[in-house]
Formats: C-alpha cells, sequence, structure tokens
C-alpha cells in the first residue's frame, strides 16, 4: 500500500465531512450522539465496516463520543487511500 503525498491528503481530505481533522500521519474523525446507546451503536456499525473493508481503525468511546482514527500500518503508519475509503464510509453511516 503506496503513502500519499500531501496533495492528495488535501484533497481526499477536503471531501470528507467537516469531524474529519487530518493529523502528519492519522485521520481523526469526533462524532457526538445523543447518548450513550447510539454512540455505542455507531461504534458496532463502525467495526462492521472496518471488518468487510479489512482496514481497523483505533476507536475510542466515551459516553456520547466517539473518536476515529484511522492510518495504514502496512504503509508504516501512513495515509493511504484506505484510510480515505474508510472514513468516506463512516462518512455515510453517521448522516444516516
Amino acid at each position: 500500500m503506496t503513502p500519499l503525498s500531501l496533495q492528495q491528503i488535501t484533497e481526499k481530505a477536503a471531501a470528507l465531512n467537516e469531524c474529519w481533522t487530518c493529523k502528519t500521519s492519522v485521520l481523526q474523525g469526533k462524532f457526538t450522539f445523543k447518548d450513550f446507546s447510539h454512540a455505542l451503536n455507531f461504534v458496532n456499525a463502525v467495526g462492521k465496516i472496518a471488518e468487510k473493508q479489512q482496514h481497523h481503525p483505533s476507536i475510542q468511546l466515551d459516553y456520547n463520543q466517539v473518536v476515529v482514527e484511522c492510518t495504514t500500518h502496512e504503509a508504516g503508519n501512513k495515509l493511504t487511500l484506505k484510510d480515505f475509503q474508510l472514513a468516506t464510509a463512516i462518512d455515510r453511516l453517521s448522516l444516516e
């Protein structure tokens, strides 16, 4: 898996929901829900997407807030197309 260039990262990040921020080698999404139950349902749905894509993010759940961090370990913890594909799928989920 080839790491993306800074220009590619910038272009792909601009297409994501505003809840995503792009750090040096991590794509981080922060989501807030009505309560713990809704946040947990979101985490479980993200897990299903991650399994389907075989790309597993770091997920932190704290009551009604979820933080998802994507990076590609096989690419030396750099951002790749896989990270943006996962984030896009999560965006679709968070908008439902």
